[in-house]
């Protein structure tokens, strides 16, 4: 049988935020819990950009149930398959921190200079919504 693909939201495609069900791919997506992958951090501003840079960064891990969410999601995070140079984000395997498994990551494909690096490797915990998403998270069941 084969292994789940999976997908790993570090920013604003984690629950509880509702881009998910804005971009109507919700229900494509099984939540798998919390996890890590290697990388750094850095504010956008109204959300983040992960580097593979040396550190941690903290993120919810997804399993894609249906792959036609991977178009959606592509085109939100502007990578473009077929022109990833001018691509903002790519999409790249990583390996997760937690598990056996690695999965895809939207990678930041432009300069770092002059951005503001987020310390933690925590988003949620950046914007402050630690506490709320962990009480979130206790009370839901893993689809």
């Amino acid at each position: 049988m084969a292994e789940p693909e999976l997908i790993f939201f570090y920013g604003t495609l984690m629950l509880p935020y509702p881009t998910l069900g804005h971009l109507g791919v919700e229900r494509m997506l099984a939540y798998q819990g919390w996890d890590a992958v290697a990388g750094r951090l850095y504010s956008l501003g109204r959300y983040p950009a992960l580097t593979t840079e040396p550190g941690s960064v903290r993120g919810q891990v997804f399993e894609l149930t249906d792959p036609a969410a991977l178009a959606v999601l592509d085109r939100f995070e502007d990578y473009r398959p077929h022109d990833p140079a001018d691509s903002e984000y790519l999409r790249k395997l990583l390996p997760l921190a937690g598990r056996e498994a690695a999965a895809w990551v939207y990678v930041f494909n432009r300069p770092t200079h002059g951005l503001s690096p987020v310390p933690s490797g925590d988003w949620a915990a950046h914007q402050g919504q630690t506490l709320e998403w962990d009480d979130f998270f206790t009370s839901r069941t893993v689809e």
